[in-house]
């Protein structure tokens, strides 16, 4: 399979944990939409899967293999999931605060890491 540089730049992304258009597109500094349509063509020229998990998309690489987590690290991906769905639920009441545009973009990177690490790992968003 042939990539261009910006293809294999992508893909490098994918493969060091990047796995959804929304964060892909703030690291590349390009809008999601297009950053969509990136992943979209790796996914066709077989570099990529596609994964639905809960409401979000994620894309892995191809080779990847999910390995068996083991018990204390499922124990501890149960915490950050748990504390992601915390993170899920407060934001609504979040937004209503008085908060200044880097308050609410630290409590959005927060949300958005836990999301990124339970992705990483292949667990389920649900």
């Amino acid at each position: 399979m042939t990539l261009t540089p910006r293809e294999a730049e992508i893909l490098d992304k994918v493969r060091d944990g990047i796995s959804s258009p929304t964060i892909l597109a703030t690291e590349l500094g390009i809008s999601q939409s297009g950053a969509t349509q990136a992943l979209q063509k790796l996914e066709r020229k077989g570099a990529l899967t596609r994964m639905k998990m809960g409401r979000s998309v994620v894309y892995r690489p191809v080779e990847e293999k999910s390995a068996t987590p083991s018990p204390e690290l499922e124990e501890d991906l149960e915490l950050i999931k748990e504390s992601y769905h915390s993170l899920s639920r407060v934001w609504s009441h979040v937004l209503r605060l008085d908060l200044t545009q880097d308050e609410l973009g630290n409590v959005r990177e927060a949300r958005n890491m836990l999301e990124e690490i339970l992705i990483r790992r292949g667990k389920s968003l649900d």
